[in-house]
């Protein structure tokens, strides 16, 4: 294990997990576990879908937003969640 990247966590208190959301062209996932998201939740906390299972999201708060799919703008991204923002857009 690389020994710069071991964080010692001395309050005993969890740190909270941060992710990015993915808009693809027909879904959106958490950068964080890959599992599908809702793309106007704030954290993964459900997982939506044919089979939705509520409250099995990693838990993980999008901190940006990006796309994987070449049909979606920034500006698209920014109608979907203005509140976040754009990570190296591929497009």
């Amino acid at each position: 294990m690389d020994k710069s990247r071991v964080r010692i966590n001395l309050t005993d208190q969890r740190e909270e997990s941060t992710a990015t959301l993915y808009i693809g062209a027909f879904e959106s996932r958490c950068g964080h576990c890959g599992k599908p998201t809702l793309t106007a939740a704030l954290r993964h906390t459900d997982v939506p879908g044919l089979s939705p299972e509520p409250g099995t999201g990693c838990g993980a708060r999008f901190v940006n937003i990006v796309s994987d799919s070449h049909r979606n703008t920034p500006d698209d991204l920014r109608r979907v969640r203005p509140d976040l923002p754009l990570r190296d857009h591929i497009a």
